[in-house]
This record gives C-alpha cells, structure tokens and sequence, in this order.
C-alpha cells in the first residue's frame, strides 16, 4: 500500500488526532497488532519520537494481500483500516468522538489482554468482574465494527429485509441518521456510552415484553417498535457463551487476518453456532464457547473442529465470598435485579488451555478458511507460518482454498543464496536418516523413481515435517508448478468420472529415466517452470525428482483435465483403475 500523503498520527497523540478532521482508522487495534511487530517493540516515547524525527510510522507487520499473492513489510499504521471508518458527519464539532471512544475501550481491553499474557505461565488467570466486561463489550465492539455500514443495510442479501421497518422507524426518530451507514454508527455510540450491565438489562427487558420465543423467532420482520433491538445480539453473545483462554502450541502461533475478530465456527444441529473465534496475539485467542453445547450434543452430531478441545468453565468468587447469586428463599428469581447482587469487584479465575499442534493447526484453519480472496493474513515467525499453511494446505478438506496461498507458501519458502545453516536451524530426524540412508546408499531401490516415491511418502504429510532447508526448497518448486499449471489450464479441480487413478508403487529404470525427463520437459515447456535445483549433486538430483513425483501425484489426486495432456510417456507412472 503507498504511503498516504499525511501520515496518520501515532494513537498515543490526542491533540494531533483532534486536529485532523480526516483519519485512517483501524478496524484490528494497534495494540493487537503491535504484538504481531517485526523488530524489536518500542515504548510510546520512543514511537513518537522517531514519528516526529522522520514522520513515518516505525512500527511494521508481515502482511500477505491475497489478492495481489504479495507478502511484504508494511507499517501498522497503513494496514488493517479504512479512512474516516467511524467519521460521524452529525457531529460537526468532533466528527472523530467515536474514534475517541473506541480508544478508551481499546486502552481498558489492551490491560486486561496484557493480564493474560502475564498469567500465561502460571495456566491460571484471575479478573474482576469489571474487567471481564470490559473484555466481553472489547469482543463485541470488535466484531460489529469488522462489519461496517452493512450491518443495517436493509437490501444486503442476507436478512436486510427483516431489519428495514426498524431501521426506518430508528431513522424516523433519529434525524441525525439519514442512511443505514449513520443507523450504524449511532448504534455503535449505544454500545460504547452504555455500560455492559444497562446493555444486558435492555435485553432482558425486551425478552419480559416479547418473550424468548417471539423475538428468537423473527423471521420475517424485525418488531420496528423494539427501542433497544441492539441489545439483542450483545446479549447472545455476552450471556450465551462463556470465555476461554487459549494458548498456542510452544512451536506455533495463532494468525490474524482481517477477518479474525468474531469468526463463527461449529453448527448445531439446531442450526446454532457453537464457537466465536478472537486472535488477539501470536500467542492467545479468546473464544467464546455455547452455553448450550450440552444441550446440542444431546440433539444430535455437532459439527465443529474446535468442540474436542476440553475447556474449564471460570470459577467465580463473589466479594461476600459465595461462588454464585443466592436468591432469596421464596421470591420469584425472575424478579430479583442482578445489579444489585453484582460487584465490579467479583473474581472469575480462568484456565487458560495450552493447546496441541494439532489443535493450534485447527484454530488456524478456521481464520485460513475464512479470509476472502481480496483480504489479507499477518503473523510474527515466517517459519511458524510456513508449517501452518503447509499443513492446511496438505488437508484434502482445504484443497479449494490451497490457490490463496500457493503464493505465500512461495514467499515464505525461499532460501538466501549464501545462507549457511546456523546451529539453532530445524532438524527432521526422520527425513535426514532417510537421505542419509540415500546418499550413503545404505538402502538400495529398483529405480529412481521408486527412490524419490518413498521420500515423497515422508515429505507428502507436511504436517509432520520440520521447516528444513529440503522442505523449503521442495515446497518452494512445488507449489511454483502447481500454480503454474492452475493458470495455465484453469483453476477448477476436475476429476475422472468413472475411473480411480494413483501412482504406480514401482518402475523400471527404463521407464524411470523417460518419466522424469518426459515430465521435466512438460514442466519447462509448457508451463514456463524450470526447478530451481542443482542436480550436479546427489541430493540435488534426488530433491528435482521428487518434486515432479509429488507435481504427478497432485495431478492424479486432483486434475483429470491436467493428466489428459502430459505427454504419453509420463502415463506409464499413473495406474487406472475401472469403478
């Protein structure tokens, strides 16, 4: 992205942000992506110091923009946000009030974020009620603004029928709102000016007037006369699900996307959905899980990546010292008023769950999934990142999003020329005693082929596989030839109808030798790919020939339009089989 004319002002500047009528304003936190910094972290001193010095933004985040398959470094102030996103034109003398706003919120949720990291290692985490309030509307706030003016958009496609008389009726009475964008931004003022409790409570006042199922079961038309209608969708997500504290396996990180804040993940059989999905740091997610899973799970499958991941519900600890609300014997609990019964000083300690590798791969795959084609991904190590989306990539269930990131796998698997291994540098047992066994032909094989087949059954389950030098130079040829071949004949996955084909498990040398010359040629030819390897050397050679082993065997997994035009020479390696 190109620098804008008039760097925006660092966000610890109040009086320059109040000077400025037109804002670049961020939809992901600065704080949250500061923890995403490339560099070493500076103090807000040292920022505005080096801001006023040079006036450009010192602080800088990898950014991979699917749409262009670009990954490079990128000021935080250039990325994540939208000019004049919260500019509120019915306010003349402080068109910015809301951006203002959203920065307490943000300071108070930046504190209790920084808690968490802090607690990390003791596995435990305790809050005052306050502050898990605070976290909870920062959560909300966080997702409904991701969401921008077509939250109240009254023919957006999905449900902006239901909400039209409402939103003309809250027009009607707000004069200052003149389009669903302005219904947008006053709603939000609603959110940020009214505490969590009164937000709660209008909720709760609108189930007593309408009941559970009347206003769960507005299909067709939102009730226009529903004052608080807002209050709604905080309320099922700040009543309805309770907090949890995710770590990140030691040798993995979460990743942040544009779409990462309140991503829905797992469907009930109710049609309900089980998980919302926040990656607040490399290192911690918050997620907000169904109060109502145990019911679901009794209705039927649940269907869900995340619901195996065993998690504690807090534990609570009120200031007279109960662990929960007592109602009064004999009174009618509907009528009992909670506020008088909360204190900003409850605690509620929480486990933080330290998750798998697997489980790690699994969270990220959600907010892989869910990036649109012309979003964008961040994250802190390139090695760390290269393992994830190698393994989501490697998921047959995500062969339709593998396009998306061909390219970053590209990026992040280029080696240095020059580069000598360092000691702290990756080992993969299991893969060197393979080559090894190769170079000191210690194992024999019928042909090459058959060599670079049995390397290609380690190296074809990436997820297991460590970022080694092999791997990189193999994931960085492989995935060039295969995007290649997708521009070249087309993107779509085809498969052969009425036929099952796979590898032959064997060849001769004969026939080894006109494969990979048939095949290598096809590659260079037709799709403009020459593999970047030094075949002067055993190794060298070996990792050529697996490459195009492994481009076969994605060509035979997923493109019968591909397989119909390799040269003929290069069929003697695919076995087909009648269905």
């Amino acid at each position: 992205m190109p620098p804008r004319a008039k760097p925006a002002a660092p966000s610890g500047t109040p009086s320059l942000r109040k000077q400025k009528t037109d804002q670049y304003q961020h939809a992901i936190p600065r704080f949250i992506l500061r923890r995403f910094q490339t560099g070493p972290r500076k103090t807000r001193a040292e920022r505005t110091k080096e801001y006023r010095r040079t006036g450009v933004d010192p602080e800088y985040v990898l950014y991979y923009d699917l749409a262009s398959g670009s990954l490079d470094i990128r000021p935080i102030g250039d990325v994540y946000g939208v000019m004049n996103l919260y500019r509120d034109a019915s306010n003349p003398s402080n068109v910015n009030e809301l951006e203002e706003k959203l920065s307490i919120l943000e300071r108070d949720a930046s504190v209790v974020i920084g808690t968490l990291h802090s607690d990390l290692a003791s596995g435990k985490s305790t809050l005052k009620r306050l502050d898990v309030e605070r976290l909870r509307k920062f959560l909300y706030v966080m997702h409904y603004r991701n969401l921008g003016g077509s939250y109240f958009d009254p023919d957006h496609p999905d449900g902006g029928s239901t909400i039209r008389q409402w939103v003309e009726r809250y027009k009607t009475k707000h004069p200052s709102c003149q389009t669903h964008t302005d219904v947008w931004l006053s709603v939000l003022r609603y959110y940020l000016d009214t505490p969590h409790s009164q937000i709660v409570d209008d909720a709760t006042a609108i189930y007593k007037e309408h009941g559970m199922a009347k206003v769960h079961l507005q299909t067709n038309t939102v009730d226009p006369n529903m004052e608080h209608y807002p209050a709604l969708a905080y309320q099922v997500q700040a009543g309805m699900s309770f907090l949890c504290i995710w770590e990140a396996h030691d040798t993995s990180e979460f990743i942040l996307s544009d779409s990462s804040f309140g991503l829905w993940e797992g469907v009930a059989p109710s049609g309900d959905h089980i998980h919302r999905v926040f990656v607040v740091s490399p290192r911690i997610a918050v997620i907000l899980r169904s109060n109502l899973l145990p019911m679901f799970e009794k209705m039927g499958p649940v269907n869900s990546n995340l619901i195996h991941i065993p998690q504690e519900r807090p534990v609570s600890k009120l200031v007279n010292g109960e662990a929960g609300f007592r109602v009064p014997e004999g009174s009618d609990p509907s009528s009992v008023n909670l506020n008088l019964l909360r204190s900003p000083n409850d605690l509620f300690t929480f486990t933080i769950t330290k998750l798998s590798l697997a489980q790690t791969d699994a969270l990220n795959a959600v907010v892989l999934k869910n990036v649109h084609q012309d979003g964008a991904i961040t994250f802190l190590g390139k090695e760390r990142m290269f393992r994830t989306v190698r393994s989501f990539c490697h998921n047959l269930m995500n062969m339709h999003n593998r396009p998306k990131f061909l390219s970053l796998m590209r990026h992040l698997s280029v080696i240095p020329m020059g580069q000598a291994p360092q000691p702290n540098d990756p080992v993969d047992a299991g893969l060197y005693a393979a080559l090894m066994n190769i170079l000191l032909n210690e194992k024999c094989f019928p042909s090459h082929y058959d060599r670079a087949l049995s390397v290609l059954q380690l190296v074809k389950d990436i997820s297991m596989r460590m970022s080694c030098s092999f791997m990189m130079e193999h994931t960085f040829n492989l995935s060039t030839a295969i995007q290649k071949c997708q521009t070249h004949f087309g993107g779509d996955v085809t498969y052969a109808v009425g036929f099952s084909n796979s590898l032959e498990p064997s060849l001769s040398e004969e026939d080894s030798s006109s494969v990979f010359r048939e095949l290598d040629q096809f590659i260079s030819d037709k799709l403009g790919v020459r593999l970047a390897y030094d075949t002067s050397d055993v190794l060298g050679q070996l990792g050529k020939e697996v490459v195009l082993v492994a481009f076969l065997d994605w060509i035979v997994d997923e493109s019968a339009l591909v397989l119909e035009e390799i040269p003929a020479v290069v069929s003697r390696a695919v076995r087909v089989q009648m269905l």
